[in-house]
C-alpha cells in the first residue's frame, strides 16, 4: 500500500513544519473526564476519554461490505468492539448510541453480482440477513441505528455537493469527484503519510486526478447495466467507499463524534480519508475524538490477515460447528484488542478450559451454598480483604484501555483462592463454622455478573438450577437429572454401606456419571451428595480435525 508524506503548501523552515505536525496531534475534548484511558495509535501512547457529553456518548462503528459470508476475521472485529460496548455501558453506565453502516454498494459487490449472476438487491440482501444472524449467533448486540447505504444516496450527494462548492473537493471530466488533499492542511495525521516523493510510474495512474492520493467521492458509471444514480453535478454514478461512512456517520451525529471503531487495517486509507472528509465538511480539526482499532485475526503461522481474497478464511457457521459462542468471545477477552490475534486449536483449547474454570467455580460454590459440601471455618478478615481486592484490580484493568485479558486473571485468582478456602481446608470439628457465606455469595455475584457484562451468555445457565426447565413436550430436564443423580446417590450409599464395599455397584454408578458425560452433564460428588453442571466445554471433543494446526 502507498504512503504519502503529508503535503505543505509554502516552503517551511524545519520548526515551521515541527509546529504544524504538532497542530495537527490529537488534541483533548472539553469535558467529563471518566478516569480511562484509552489507547491513541497517532500519538503511540494511552490517553484521558473526555466526554463531551457524559449523558449521551456517540459511536459508529465500520460495517461490512456485504458481498460474502462472514468470517472470523470480521467476526473478531465485531465480537471486540461489543465486548467493549458493553464495558462502557453496562460496567461504567455510560448512554451509548450507536450506528453502523451495511456497505451495499461498491464495487465488490458488482463483480460478485455480475459472476453469480445475481441481481446487486438479491445479493446484497441475502448477505446482509446471513451477517445479521451470524451477529445473534455470536452474542453481539445490535447497534441503535443501521444504515445501508443504498438508502441514502441523496444524503451522501448532499455531503459531496458541499465539498465541492467549499472546493475541497473536484468534479473531474468523466463525472467522478475527488477529494483533494492536497487543498487539506492535516491530510494524514492519523498516520504520518505524505504527499511527496511521488514516483513515475504512479504519474502514469492519475488518469482524471489532480494527485495519485486524491480518493473518489463518487465514481462516474462505466458499464452499461452498473448500478448509478444521477448526480447534481452531472452524469451516472455511484458513491466512493469512504465517503460512504462519513455521511452516514454525521448524518447520526453531526460535527463531532466520540468513538468510531474498526479493524486495524482501515487506519490507512479508510479512515484516514473519513477523518480528512469531515473535518473538511464540518470545518472542524478534529472530527473523531477517539478511534478504536482492533487488531487483525490470522492463522497462527501465517502474518496476513485473514481475507476473501487470499481464500484463507473459516465462517462463523464453521466456527459454531466445533465451538460456541461464549467460547469464541472469551478467545477474544484472552486477547488484548488493539493486538494481532492468532487462531489456533491451542487459543481456542485455552478459552475453552477458562470458560470451563468459571463454570466450575459457580457449580463448586452453589454445591457449598446447598451444603453438598462441609462448611469450613473460614478467615472472614481475608475474604473481606480478597473482596475488596477483585473489585478494585477489576476495576483497574477496564480503565486502563479495556484490558480484559488483566480483568480476567484477576477473576481466576479470585476463583482459585475461594475455591482453596472450600475445598482444601480441612473441617474443624471443636470450633462453630464462620458465618462468611455471604462474602462468598458477594464473590460468586460479581464474578458472574462481570462475565455477563462481557457478554458470556450461558455462565451460570449450565448450572443445576431449581427452575423449570421443560421442552416442547413437557419433559423437565433439569428435574429428570436431578432425580437419576438422586438414585445415583442412593445407590453409592448402599455400595459403601458396611464394611465390604459393592464394586459392581460402584462400577454401575461410574458407568451412569460416563452416560451423563457424554451427553454434556458433569457430574461432580461431593461428601453429602453430587451436584451437575452443562458441560461447558463439550464442544472442545474433536475440533482439532476442524481447526487450523
Amino acid at each position: 500500500m502507498q504512503r504519502w508524506q503529508r503535503c505543505t503548501h509554502t516552503k517551511s523552515s524545519a520548526s515551521d513544519v515541527k509546529s504544524e505536525e504538532n497542530f495537527f496531534k490529537w488534541q483533548k475534548p472539553l469535558g467529563q473526564f471518566t478516569g480511562i484511558r484509552i489507547y491513541n495509535h497517532q500519538l503511540r501512547s494511552k490517553v484521558p476519554l473526555v466526554l463531551r457529553n457524559p449523558q449521551m456518548v456517540t459511536w459508529y462503528t465500520c460495517g461490512p461490505t456485504v458481498y460474502d459470508s462472514t468470517h472470523l476475521g470480521h467476526a473478531s472485529t465485531y465480537v471486540k468492539v461489543d465486548i467493549i460496548q458493553r464495558i462502557l455501558r453496562d460496567y461504567f453506565k455510560l448512554n451509548l448510541v450507536t450506528a453502523m453502516n451495511i456497505t451495499d454498494v461498491d464495487d465488490k459487490i458488482i463483480k460478485r453480482s455480475k459472476e453469480c449472476n445475481r441481481s446487486m438487491l438479491e445479493l446484497t440482501r441475502a448477505y446482509t440477513s446471513e451477517f445479521q444472524l451470524d451477529m445473534q449467533r455470536l452474542n453481539v448486540m445490535p447497534p441503535d441505528l443501521l444504515a445501508h447505504v443504498s438508502s441514502n444516496i441523496l444524503n451522501i450527494q448532499r455531503f459531496i455537493e458541499q465539498l465541492i462548492n467549499s472546493k475541497q473537493a473536484y468534479v473531474a471530466q468523466d463525472k467522478s469527484v475527488y477529494f483533494d488533499v492536497a487543498n487539506c492542511k492535516s491530510y494524514g495525521k492519523l498516520t504520518d503519510v505524505s504527499l511527496d516523493d511521488v514516483q513515475p510510474e504512479e504519474q502514469q495512474q492519475l488518469q482524471h486526478k489532480r494527485h495519485p492520493a486524491d480518493f473518489a467521492l463518487w465514481k462516474a458509471k462505466k458499464e452499461q447495466y452498473d448500478p448509478s444514480w444521477l448526480a447534481p453535478w452531472g452524469g451516472e454514478g455511484r458513491p466512493g467507499w469512504h465517503i460512504e461512512c462519513s455521511a452516514i456517520a454525521s448524518m447520526c451525529f453531526g460535527s463531532k463524534l466520540d468513538f468510531h471503531a474498526g479493524g486495524l487495517d482501515l487506519r490507512f486509507p479508510h479512515h484516514e480519508n473519513e477523518e480528512a472528509q469531515c473535518c473538511a465538511h464540518h470545518e472542524q480539526e478534529q472530527w473523531v475524538n477517539y478511534w478504536l482499532h482492533t487488531g487483525q485475526l490470522h492463522l497462527t503461522g501465517e502474518q496476513q490477515k485473514m481475507s476473501k481474497s487470499l481464500g484463507n478464511t473459516i465462517s462463523v457457521t464453521q466456527l459454531l460447528e466445533d465451538y460456541s459462542a461464549d467460547e469464541f468471545r472469551m478467545a477474544c477477552l484472552l486477547s488484548n484488542y488493539r493486538n494481532a490475534m492468532p487462531y489456533s486449536k491451542e487459543l481456542m483449547q485455552t478459552a475453552c478450559q477458562t470458560l470451563q474454570k468459571f463454570h466450575n467455580f459457580q457449580a463448586d460454590l452453589q454445591a457449598y451454598m446447598q451444603f453438598l459440601k462441609p462448611l469450613k471455618l473460614l478467615d472472614e478478615g481475608a475474604l473481606v480483604e480478597q473482596l475488596q481486592h477483585m473489585t478494585a484490580e477489576f476495576d483497574n484493568s477496564l480503565r486502563d484501555d479495556f484490558d480484559t485479558a488483566r480483568a480476567i486473571g484477576v477473576l481466576m485468582d479470585q476463583m482459585s483462592s475461594i475455591s482453596r478456602c472450600i475445598d482444601d481446608q480441612q473441617p474443624d470439628a471443636e470450633e462453630q463454622p464462620a458465618h462468611c457465606l455471604d462474602l462468598l455469595l458477594a464473590a460468586g455475584n460479581f464474578i458472574q455478573k462481570s462475565m455477563r457484562i462481557f457478554g458470556l451468555s450461558q455462565l451460570g445457565a449450565g448450572i443445576q438450577t431449581q427452575a423449570a426447565s421443560a421442552d416442547s413436550e413437557g419433559i423437565n430436564a433439569n428435574a429428570l437429572i436431578a432425580d437419576i443423580l438422586a438414585l445415583r446417590s442412593k445407590l453409592r450409599e448402599q455400595a459403601v454401606n458396611g464394611n465390604l464395599k459393592n464394586m459392581a455397584l460402584l462400577a454401575a454408578c461410574d458407568e451412569m456419571r460416563n452416560l451423563l458425560q457424554q451427553h454434556g452433564v458433569k457430574v461432580r460428588d461431593h461428601k453429602q451428595g453430587s451436584s451437575w453442571i452443562y458441560n461447558a466445554g463439550r464442544k472442545i471433543r474433536e475440533a482439532a480435525k476442524k481447526v487450523v494446526n
